[in-house]
């Protein structure tokens, strides 16, 4: 394997003329650069970013934090966060904590220990803020963890009222809404604080059920389905806080005979691929995944090459998109 000194002997140039070229300290002409990176090429040579990282302080690596990496949502979160940290330069150390906080914690141990410019945490793990100590800016999506830390959210609020509203304009008179995980601090739990002001302003009868994370995680919600079709047989609108949950209520309806959207009308949440291609196509309340996530990127970067400040929070707006289901 190729060495710098290999490099610069192949260059005919110092050592330290090849150490500046690479980490981009002090001047080297064009044709000096153009001889060093005819060099590199000769010899197969990669510089080593986790050592460039030391040497710099800070490296071209940003972490993304995802509780899951089979769940849908995550992966095109995952999959928009790798596009806009490569289309400016950098590359994306992706970390999958699974709920388990203790693995996150170990995360961002090895993040700040390869000097990443930042941190993206999009986890759903309580108190976390109490554990970090990493010398870079940190952004969380779709929660609030402490006033220290900037965070993005879909206005999750009026995604709420929109789908109330919007199963309450197509006839339905008995509505329910299957939530995350209530008694997490997530800003996701606005959804349904949304839907039941509106429930409760046009005097429409209304239920949650209460989805948990071992649910969250496994995305098994049947048996809240069931329990929640067999309890409420009146039930004709149903909002979940997620479209997988949306696609499973169509599934287990089309096992017991119940039509979508004749006898129940259903409005999910994210609009991710899942609602295109599932039949009946999904109506869901779509957030801006792809915006939110340049958002957090090009934040990150902007604190970590300019020291710009990041807003504490930011919000961005929600629309709903109407298909089959309603």
């Amino acid at each position: 394997m190729s060495t710098l000194k290999d490099v610069a002997e192949r260059a005919g140039v110092t050592v330290t003329t090849v150490s500046r070229m690479i980490n981009n300290r002090g001047y080297v002409s064009e044709k000096t650069k153009n001889k060093i990176r005819q060099a590199m090429k000769e010899l197969n040579y990669r510089p080593n970013e986790f050592a460039r990282a030391l040497s710099l302080q800070r490296s071209s690596f940003i972490g993304l934090i995802v509780p899951s990496a089979s769940n849908m949502f995550f992966c095109k979160m995952t999959d928009s966060v790798e596009h806009h940290v490569s289309k400016h330069g950098y590359k994306l150390l992706l970390c999958t904590s699974n709920l388990e906080p203790k693995k996150e914690f170990e995360y961002f141990d090895m993040l700040s220990a390869n000097k990443v410019a930042g941190v993206i945490i999009a986890s759903h793990t309580q108190d976390i803020d109490k554990n970090i100590s990493i010398d870079a800016p940190i952004i969380s999506l779709d929660r609030i963890i402490s006033p220290q830390i900037p965070s993005i959210c879909s206005d999750n609020y009026q995604g709420g009222i929109l789908a109330a509203e919007h199963l309450i304009s197509k006839g339905c008179k008995n509505l329910a809404h299957i939530s995350g995980s209530l008694d997490l601090n997530m800003d996701a739990n606005k959804r349904y604080f949304g839907f039941k002001e509106v429930c409760e302003k046009k005097g429409i009868p209304h239920i949650v059920i209460d989805a948990t994370e071992e649910q969250f995680q496994s995305m098994r919600y049947d048996s809240i389905i069931n329990m929640l079709l067999d309890t409420h047989p009146d039930v004709d609108g149903i909002f979940t806080s997620n479209d997988i949950i949306a696609a499973k209520v169509i599934t287990i309806c089309n096992r017991r005979g119940i039509k979508i959207p004749e006898q129940i009308k259903v409005v999910g949440y994210d609009d991710i691929d899942l609602c295109t291609i599932y039949n009946p196509s999904i109506t869901t309340i779509r957030q801006s995944v792809n915006e939110i996530c340049q958002y957090a990127v090009e934040s990150i970067i902007s604190k970590a090459e300019k020291n710009k400040t990041i807003p504490t929070r930011v919000v961005f707006p929600v629309t709903l998109i109407e298909r089959e289901t309603t």
